[in-house]
């Protein structure tokens, strides 16, 4: 049975989790497929000498999903890569989600 507090919550908490799926979206849209295949693509397409992936730059939404997947995990395993040696030459500690 609904009692007042769970009728004022409802529509709260109702709101909290549209905004957090509007932001997860967004993160995912961004970070992952923006930023890894920009960084993914052209490492992938040298290692492969312009074999893989075979769509070009622009055309990520014409890419199968694996292959989409892997050089956005590509890209973004380059950029965690580039931040870990970059701080140990620097002799910098690596903060993993904070300032």
């Amino acid at each position: 049975m609904f009692d007042v507090s769970d009728l004022l919550l409802r529509p709260v908490a109702s709101a909290l989790l549209w905004i957090a799926r509007v932001l997860w979206w967004l993160g995912w849209e961004f970070f992952v497929e923006t930023i890894g295949w920009s960084i993914g693509w052209p490492i992938c397409r040298a290692l492969t000498l312009g074999r893989f992936p075979d769509t070009g730059f622009r055309d990520q939404e014409e890419t199968s999903w694996w292959a989409s997947l892997l050089v956005e995990l590509v890209g973004l395993g380059a950029l965690l890569g580039a931040i870990w040696l970059l701080s140990r030459y620097l002799q910098v500690p690596v903060v993993i989600g904070g300032a």
